[in-house]
This record gives C-alpha cells, sequence and structure tokens, in this order.
C-alpha cells in the first residue's frame, strides 16, 4: 500500500492544455519534455456496489506490461491536496480476483466484497501526457495533462485535466507549490473529485444530475462558440452538465456563481429559451436578434415616478437582493454571500436616508431598527472575513521562512469568527429577524400612499425629475466640505473615515437613479467608487491595526473594559508586530496618496459632468 499525494485541476480549454505541455518551468521548478500515452480504464464493483458503499473504486487499466489493478480510497481534498490510499498489483492476463497474486490487493479487494464478482461499472478513456518535475536534479513529481473522455448513457462526454502527484523524493511541500502556480498563475480552477467520481456521475440519467437532454446540447454548444452573454450562458450551463460546481462553471464562463445560479434557474423553467425569444438551430447555430433580457441590476425608476413610490421601487428591489443571499450567508461556504447581503441591508439604509422626506418616519421605523440590526449583525461576521482576506495577501508576500508566520492571531480570528457565525446564524433562524423581514415585506407590498409622511407640510415638488437634482447637488456638496480638511499624516484618522461615508452616499445615490441619468452616471459612480475603495483600504488598514494592538498587548482579539493603554500581560509576537508595522506603513502611504485621488471626485471636471447628467433628466 501506498499514500498517494496530488493536486487535480481543470483546465479550461485545448490552448491551455497545449501552454502547459510546452512549459519549461513551473513554480521554480524544472519540467521534462512530456511522454504521451493512451489509457484505457474500466472500474468495476460488485452488482451491489460494495466497494463504493465503503469508499473505494477499483480500477483496471490496460498496458502494455499486462493489466493493471489499482484499489483507490474516495476522499475529499484537504488544503487543496488529494491524499488517499492506493494499493496496485500487475497481473498478466484478466483473471477473477481468486486468480490474483497473492498480496494486499486481492486480501483488500476480498474483503471489502465478501467474495462478491466483480462486474464493469463504467469505462474512461485518456490520453495523457506525463512530464517529470524536478527541482536541481531531485525527481520531486509528475505534471499529468489528461485529455479524458467518459461514456455515458446517452454518448461520450470529455474534459481536460491537470495533476500533480509527488513522486520520487518528492512530497506535500512539493505538490503545493506547484498547485499554487497552477491555481494562482494559470488560473485553474481547483478539481476535488476523482476522474471515477466524475465519470460515475456523467454515467447516471438526468435525475442524477445530467443537466440537458442528448437532443437539446448541440443548441447550448452552438451558442457557446459565439461570443458576448449568451455565449457565456450556454459555457457555463454545458460546464454544470459536465459536473462542475456553480463556482467552478462561472470561473469558467466568465460569470458569478450568483449569476450562474440565476441562469440556472430559468433554464429549468425556459429550456433553451433563455438565449433568445427563437430557439437556436442545431444544425446551423443561428439565432434570433433580439437576445434575452438580462435581469435588472437597478431598481426601474421613472422621472415621472413620485419620490415615494421610488422609495418603494428601491426598498423592494434590495430586500430581495437581501434575501436571495440570506441561504448563501447561512451555509457560509462563500463569504461573498454575506458580503453581497450586508451591501444590500446597507442600501436599504441609505434609500431610507435618501427618501426621509417622502416617508413617513413612524411607519418606516421598524424596518429601519430591523435594518440597523442585521447589517450589525452581518458586519461582525464580515469585518473578519476581510480581516483574513487582507491578512492571507500579506502572509502570500513573506518569504519562505516566515510561512508559519501569525497562527496564534489566525487561530485567534477563527474562534472569533466561529463566536461570530453563530451568533448570525442563531438571528437569521430567529423570531426577530423574520419578523423585521416580514414587516418589511408588508409595508412595501401594501399602498404606496400608506408610506408617505402623514404630517402637513409646505407644498413642494414630488417627482423624481423635480427632486433629484437637487438631492444629488446636497450629497456632492457632503463630499466637498472635507475639502481642506484632509492634510496629510496630521490628520485625524477619522476624519478619512466620515468621507468615505459621505463617498459612500453620493454613490449609492447615482447608482438607486441611474437609470434615470442615463449612460453619463457610470462614469460618475467609477470615479466615487474609487475615491471610496482608496479610503476603504486606509479604514481597513485601522482597524487592522487596532486588532493587532490589542492581540500584541494582551493576546487575545479583543480586549473588553481596559480603560488604561498600558500591557495588562505580555505575550511574544514578533510576527504581529511585523505585521503591525507593514499596515501602519500601508496607512501611511494611504494618506500620503490621497491627494491624487481627491480631485478624481472633488474637481471641478466631475461637477460638469454631474451638471450634464443633470441636464439630462
Amino acid at each position: 500500500m501506498t499514500m498517494e499525494v496530488e493536486a487535480k485541476f481543470l483546465v479550461p480549454d485545448e490552448e491551455t492544455l497545449e501552454r502547459l505541455c510546452e512549459t519549461g518551468s513551473l513554480a521554480g521548478y524544472a519540467v521534462s519534455p512530456g511522454v504521451e500515452r493512451h489509457d484505457a480504464d474500466t472500474f468495476l464493483d460488485t452488482p451491489d456496489r460494495r466497494l463504493l458503499s465503503a469508499g473505494f473504486y477499483f480500477r483496471r487499466r490496460e498496458t502494455d506490461g499486462g493489466v493493471r489493478l489499482t484499489l483507490k480510497q474516495l476522499v475529499a481534498p484537504t488544503d487543496s491536496l488529494l491524499r488517499r490510499e492506493e494499493i496496485e498489483a500487475l497481473v498478466a492476463a484478466d483473471v477473477p480476483v481468486v486468480e490474483w497474486p497473492d498480496g494486499e490487493l486481492r486480501s483488500r479487494v476480498g474483503q471489502l466484497t465478501g467474495g462478491e464478482p466483480l462486474e464493469p461499472m463504467l469505462t474512461l478513456a485518456q490520453v495523457r501526457v506525463a512530464r517529470v518535475v524536478r527541482k536541481g536534479r531531485r525527481e520531486v513529481a509528475e505534471l499529468s495533462l489528461d485529455r479524458v473522455t467518459a461514456s455515458a448513457a446517452d454518448g461520450d462526454r470529455g474534459w481536460l485535466e491537470c495533476e500533480v502527484e509527488a513522486r520520487g523524493r518528492g512530497g506535500d511541500d512539493d505538490v503545493a507549490a506547484l498547485a499554487a502556480a497552477l491555481r494562482d498563475e494559470w488560473g485553474l480552477v481547483p478539481e476535488g473529485r476523482a476522474k471515477f467520481t466524475r465519470a460515475l456521475e456523467l454515467a447516471g440519467d438526468e435525475e442524477d444530475g445530467v443537466l440537458m437532454s442528448a437532443a437539446e446540447r448541440p443548441i447550448h454548444e452552438a451558442q457557446a462558440a459565439g461570443t458576448g452573454a449568451r455565449a457565456r450562458r450556454a459555457q457555463a450551463l454545458l460546464a454544470l452538465d459536465r459536473g462542475l460546481s456553480q463556482v467552478e462553471a462561472g470561473r469558467m464562463a466568465g460569470l458569478s456563481d450568483r449569476r450562474v445560479r440565476y441562469w440556472l434557474a430559468r433554464y429549468r423553467v425556459e429550456g433553451t429559451g433563455i438565449y433568445d425569444d427563437e430557439a437556436v438551430d442545431p444544425g446551423t447555430g443561428a439565432a434570433g436578434a433580439a437576445p434575452a433580457k438580462e435581469p435588472g441590476k437597478r431598481p426601474d425608476i421613472f422621472p415621472t415616478d413620485t419620490m415615494t413610490e421610488a422609495a418603494v421601487k428601491t426598498l423592494k428591489f434590495h430586500l430581495a437582493k437581501m434575501l436571495e443571499h440570506e441561504e448563501g450567508t447561512r451555509l457560509g461556504e462563500d463569504p461573498e454571500e454575506l458580503h453581497d447581503m450586508r451591501v444590500s441591508t446597507r442600501r436599504m439604509r441609505m434609500a431610507l436616508r435618501v427618501f426621509a422626506d417622502y416617508l413617513d418616519p413612524q411607519v418606516m421605523r421598524p424596518v429601519l431598527k430591523g435594518l440597523r440590526r442585521t447589517g450589525r449583525t452581518l458586519g461582525n461576521v464580515r469585518d473578519l472575513d476581510v480581516f483574513n482576506e487582507k491578512t492571507q495577501v500579506y502572509l502570500d508576500g513573506l518569504p519562505e521562512e516566515h510561512a508559519g508566520d501569525l497562527e496564534g492571531l489566525l487561530a485567534a480570528w477563527k474562534a472569533e469568527r466561529d463566536k461570530q457565525r453563530d451568533v448570525l446564524v442563531a438571528y437569521l433562524d430567529g423570531k426577530r429577524y423574520r419578523r423585521f423581514v416580514e414587516c418589511t415585506q408588508e409595508l412595501l407590498d401594501g399602498p404606496v400612499e400608506a408610506l408617505a409622511p402623514k404630517s402637513a407640510v409646505a407644498v413642494r415638488p414630488q417627482r423624481v425629475a423635480q427632486v433629484l437634482p437637487g438631492v444629488l447637488y446636497k450629497d456632492m456638496a457632503v463630499v466637498w466640505a472635507f475639502e481642506g480638511q484632509l492634510g496629510g499624516l496630521e490628520t485625524p484618522l477619522p476624519r478619512f473615515h466620515a468621507l468615505r461615508k459621505a463617498c459612500k452616499g453620493l454613490r449609492y445615490t447615482l447608482e438607486f437613479f441611474e437609470g434615470v441619468l442615463g449612460t453619463g452616471a457610470r462614469p460618475l459612480i467609477k470615479r466615487v467608487k474609487g475615491l471610496q475603495d482608496h479610503l476603504g483600504d486606509l479604514q481597513d488598514a485601522v482597524v487592522t491595526s487596532g486588532v493587532l494592538r490589542d492581540y500584541i498587548t494582551w493576546g487575545t482579539w479583543r480586549h473588553e473594559g481596559h480603560e488604561l493603554p498600558g500591557p495588562l500581560e505580555v505575550i511574544v509576537a514578533p510576527d504581529a508586530a511585523r505585521y503591525l508595522v507593514a499596515r501602519q506603513e500601508e496607512m501611511e502611504r494611504l494618506v500620503l496618496t490621497f491627494p491624487d485621488v481627491w480631485p478624481t471626485v472633488a474637481g471641478n471636471e466631475f461637477s460638469r459632468d454631474l451638471a450634464a447628467v443633470i441636464a439630462e433628466i
């Protein structure tokens, strides 16, 4: 028995595979010219699938030297590496188990199957280019580049795959370094499943995971061969049909996993109608001229809407976005789900500010209260996620001798995140959150006039076209009020944070009304976002410095209840101290370069462009 250590990746296209076949180095390792071979594999099990039930699969491979039999363990990757038990034997011909040579393979298979006969489950063929990887004179790994074909119920399916497996004197560190280069430098998507697992999924019927019928597949393939949004849509669906996850399919097609989920849901309802009003001819690939309508990226607000109507549209739009990401946030597998849910709550709160004069504050009070509570609970976890993301970027840039830095800090981070995640999930599953959602939905689904202010006020404009210019100029004035207040390193850091919030207000207002303002709004939004991102990086560095100060002083994530700045305990944490220095230097850089980005929003050009956009309302 041996322990196999490997990393597996999906290769997006033939061009990338060919480049991998030709490259002479990877992550500083030398890669030898490849040797091509053809493998034909048959996977066997008992009629009642005893091997599969026990977590193993059995492969029969024909080679020039005979028949190679391999028993492999089905395992999930850890740290992006697959480590699994593997037992092999070479037999002269295809013979029953009882005629195999005495040894571990015969004993283990007999034990797992109880002596039941083996029968073919599925077949798989591959053309493999195997390349030896060396570090100096030492052989450390084999880089395998595979064109794989699996026989499925309705025809053959193929995919491209890359494997790095430890060989000779290589080990986990070598495989991990090579895998990091394939992931980060080559942009390959990690694949945690064995070829057997993928082939097994493809060999089932539609209810077992195949997405599209054989008759429909040419329609998707014709669309995927084109360019633009419909091609990416088709590429994502074809990737899902091949067994990729939604995240993997999105990476292959250049879509976010949220967009993949959206088009998958649409496809299950509309079929190939998602591409056009007319189906594509499988023979010609021709399609109608009108593309399928993309879902709205903003509320459908019109210049003739009242501000109260616009408020309801905006709040309903972002409430739907919030609820769209609720389940993903609860699961906790993708940090972007939580991020997007939190952004939705922030935009709803900003909408309440923008439309405050046209909404009854008493009616909207429970909505505002629920948004504050929800945003705070989400933010406690999201801030920890941002800390980890920034810290990983820092760690990735360290030399190899500091690879283990910040282990204590990250252990404290994980404990805090686990605690806040528990609080978050309990809140999402609790009555207060559900009451907030139901109350908000009930108000927004009711008559619009019920949300308008009840107190008597002087006559004032009501239509978006009449009110919006004043709102935008007011938001811009709040940003411009910081002119001359941000002088350099002597500027109090909270002042930069206050400007960031003002930028966020201007940006969200522009985004709410982008449909009214027209195409000229997009460049303005990008400029405000650029300034906001600069200030956001500065605020992240400020928060991280505070966390590191507490950790260096007390050895904990946050120290509560202290009043004096002096340490109550002392710990030895030079790695955290070095990280603090790096964050302090980043803060200095961002403050000193602030004058370079400030004119992008505070200058006359922005003012003229905003005026031109407003004039088109």
